[in-house]
C-alpha cells in the first residue's frame, strides 16, 4: 500500500465496482439510441436521394441544390453519430478494464491504486466525447429539419415537391 489509502474490504470492492457498472448502463442506452439515429439518418438519406432523382427528372435546380444541402447535412450527421458510437464503444472497454482493474488492484494488495481510476476516468471522459459528438449531431438535425420545413413552404403549389 502507498500512502495512507486502507486496503478496501470485499464488500468495499464491491462497492467500487459498481460505479463503473452503472456508467456502463447509462453507455449502453446511449449505444442503442444513437444506432437508432444512425438507422434514421440513412432512411432519410435514402428518402432524399430518390427525392433527388425525381428533381433531376424534371430540372428542378433548386430542388437539386436543396437535396445535395440535405445530403451533405446527412453525412456529417452519420460521421459525428459513428463518432460518438466509437466513443461508446470504447468508454465501455475501458469501464469494463476500470472494474478489473479496481478487482485487481484489491487481489494485489493496492500496487497501483492509481490505475483503476484513471481507466475509469478515461472510460468516462469518452462517454463525454460521445454525449458532445451527440449533441452536435442533434442540433444539426434540428437545422436540417428547419430547412426541409421552409422549402416545403416556399410555395404552396407543391412545385418543390417530388413526384
Amino acid at each position: 500500500m502507498q500512502g495512507n489509502q486502507t486496503p478496501l474490504s470485499g464488500l468495499g470492492v464491491i462497492s467500487a465496482l459498481v460505479a463503473p457498472a452503472l456508467l456502463i448502463l447509462s453507455v449502453a442506452s446511449l449505444v442503442g439510441s444513437t444506432l437508432s439515429r444512425i438507422a434514421r439518418i440513412g432512411d432519410r438519406a435514402r428518402k432524399t436521394i430518390a427525392e433527388l432523382d425525381v428533381f433531376r427528372s424534371t430540372h428542378n435546380a433548386e430542388g437539386i441544390r436543396f437535396c445535395r444541402s440535405l445530403l451533405s447535412v446527412y453525412r456529417r450527421r452519420s460521421r459525428l453519430a459513428e463518432l460518438a458510437l466509437s466513443a461508446y464503444y470504447l468508454s465501455v472497454g475501458l469501464l469494463v478494464a476500470g472494474s478489473l482493474a479496481i478487482a485487481l488492484d484489491h487481489f494485489l494488495r493496492g500496487p497501483l491504486p492509481w490505475l483503476a481510476s484513471t481507466i475509469t476516468m478515461a472510460g468516462a471522459l469518452l462517454l463525454l466525447l460521445g454525449t458532445l459528438l451527440l449533441f452536435l449531431e442533434t442540433r444539426m438535425a434540428a437545422g436540417a429539419l428547419r430547412n426541409e420545413i421552409d422549402f416545403s413552404e416556399r410555395d404552396g403549389e407543391g412545385q418543390n415537391e417530388p413526384g
